[in-house]
């Protein structure tokens, strides 16, 4: 008794936690109920952070992939089924897919970036101007854009893409690309 009351006991069983059993907790959720998804972190946040960690090898990815799977949740409550599995299953999928799309996210950041510091140093040696610093120019401006206008415009111009490349590798709409790249 004396260790259930100080907090170092069993777990509680579903019937004893504010939602129940998933289906209560699903519910909620349907219900757009903060406190559900309060109970639906506390719940499957560690092992969202744990699939996610383990994809990312990040702790700033692992977490950022882990809160996406829940905001997830919380715009479309409707997507869980509980005749195709759990909720933790489906928390823990969507957090792993989210690790993937961060991790490729990165990989393509990477890439883009290696071309840009090849092109300034290129540009840099060849400057007509002299005594003006060219790349401090360039990186100035780039530092202006959005980070999603900075990576379009770098496989673009630096890089030698069109906007359909660009959208291929940065995983966006041909359009959306397109505005990028006008934008910035």
């Amino acid at each position: 008794m004396g260790a259930e009351s100080s907090g170092t006991g069993p777990l509680p069983r579903d019937a004893d936690r504010p939602y129940g059993d998933e289906a209560g907790l699903a519910a909620g959720l349907q219900a757009r109920d903060k406190d559900a998804l309060g109970e639906a972190i506390s719940r499957y946040g560690p092992s969202a952070f744990g699939v996610a960690s383990r994809v990312c090898r990040d702790p700033q990815l692992a977490e950022e992939a882990a809160q996406e799977a829940f905001l997830t949740l919380w715009r479309r409550p409707g997507v869980f089924d509980p005749s195709r599995g759990t909720l933790k299953t489906l928390v823990v999928s969507i957090a792993r897919n989210k690790a993937i799309d961060l991790v490729r996210r990165e990989e393509s950041a990477r890439r883009v970036q290696e071309p840009l510091r090849t092109s300034l140093h290129h540009a840099e040696e060849n400057s007509p101007w002299g005594d003006v610093d060219l790349r401090a120019h360039v990186e100035w401006a780039l530092a202006t854009l959005t980070a999603p206008q900075r990576d379009a415009i770098s496989l673009a111009y630096f890089g030698g893409r069109t906007y359909r490349e660009v959208a291929l590798e940065l995983h966006i709409p041909e359009g959306t690309a397109k505005t990028r790249i006008r934008d910035g």
